[in-house]
């Protein structure tokens, strides 16, 4: 599977919620996330076509490890993900395998549904409001989601001038510098 993915700078979440409710679109629970990003290389951690990044995510109590391979494509990736039983384990197991632990990346997030499209709300630590809408693909399919992706995003009122071409890991390593 290739997902893809489309974020949007916003002030707050209040107009995207109201249009979801017009729509009788359901919106979750709010999840905390506190990412661990992992790079083999921390010298070398620019988003390129190949590039990996290994996650260990704590969401409320539920523990996942992901891979991402950069796609040619900015912002789309292969991914893999799984769940694991033990956060400390997960991050000493990607320390021995050699990786470097670069960045952390803590936010809420709440889900939602508009047709086939993923919407999550992102409240990101230190960085703001954030909206990415998101789909999953097979590999093989090449029509043209990021139109879709962007046509979605003006019927959520979502102005798609302020969308970002940038993960929030590399968005909070920036700060950093």
């Amino acid at each position: 599977m290739r997902e893809i993915e489309l974020k949007f700078q916003v002030d707050n979440f209040d107009k995207i919620k109201s249009i979801l409710d017009d729509n009788n679109e359901k919106l979750s629970e709010e999840y905390h996330q506190s990412d661990t990003i992992y790079v083999s290389d921390l010298n070398d951690t620019e988003s390129k076509e190949g590039s990996i990044w290994l996650r260990v995510r704590k969401v409320n109590d539920k523990i996942e490890m992901n891979l991402k391979k950069q796609s040619a494509k900015k912002m789309e990736s292969e991914e893999i993900e799984f769940e694991v039983s033990d956060y400390f384990l997960a991050n000493k197991f990607l320390s021995a395998l050699g990786y470097k632990e670069w960045v952390q990346v803590n936010k809420k997030r709440v889900y939602s549904k508009y047709d086939d499209v993923n919407i999550c709300m992102d409240e990101v630590e230190r960085l703001g409001y954030f909206i990415e809408l998101e789909l999953l693909i097979d590999e093989n399919d090449e029509k043209d989601y990021e139109s879709i992706l962007l046509d979605y995003a003006k019927k959520l009122g979502i102005d798609t001038d302020r969308r970002i071409n940038s993960h929030y890991d590399t968005m909070i390593s920036e700060l950093d510098k």
